[in-house]
């Protein structure tokens, strides 16, 4: 899933989600905010209705409009500066033109595993300066001992880390059994939900 932190003051973040979200056409833009009674709010641009959103998910990007630490690029909306914090992905000054919404999107990656060099390390760093390296063009995505390309496996509705490994052995034994099946198009997504 891809994620973008946005920062900055409460309106020109407000202006910076309208217009990234509506510039996207066809892209399903979910916002994460905290809530005043330390809660989470969920919204998702255009969407008016419950049954609207469990129709839509999953979603293109998620969009932090709060404090949550999470090690994700970063849009800043307003004119004070980050000390060049290796995240920040662009600014937004409240000028329509002084964003390019294909270009973030283009940019941003899926989000990473949330750990220190203590915690993995596999691609030799920590997962905030590998984020920082993939922004810079120095490092791929694909670096990160855990990125799993586009396989997501959840059991009880929770996600399970992947290595790359088991990642790409569910994949060839999914799309090999499902590639004879009449519809398959290997340019759509599978999915496959397994009851109890």
């Amino acid at each position: 899933m891809k994620c973008l932190k946005v920062t900055g003051t409460d309106n020109l973040i407000d202006e910076f989600i309208s217009i990234f979200s509506k510039s996207l056409q066809n892209k399903i833009v979910c916002v994460i905010s905290e809530g005043k009674a330390w809660g989470c709010e969920v919204s998702f641009h255009g969407v008016s209705s419950a049954l609207e959103i469990m129709q839509s998910m999953p979603p293109d990007i998620f969009l932090l409009r709060s404090g949550i630490e999470v090690i994700a690029p970063i849009v800043h909306c307003g004119s004070e500066t980050l000390n060049d914090d290796p995240l920040l992905l662009a600014r937004y000054n409240g000028n329509d033109t002084s964003i390019d919404s294909e270009d973030i999107l283009a940019k941003t990656f899926n989000l990473l595993p949330q750990k220190t060099a203590e915690e993995c390390g596999r691609c030799g760093l920590d997962c905030r300066r590998l984020a920082g390296a993939i922004l810079r063009g120095k490092k791929r995505e694909e670096d990160c001992f855990f990125a799993s390309g586009g396989i997501e496996v959840k059991l009880g509705g929770r996600s399970v880390e992947l290595g790359r490994f088991p990642a790409d052995i569910i994949e060839g034994a999914v799309r090999g059994l499902v590639s004879s099946l009449k519809g398959y198009n290997e340019k759509e997504d599978i999915s496959v939900t397994i009851k109890s």
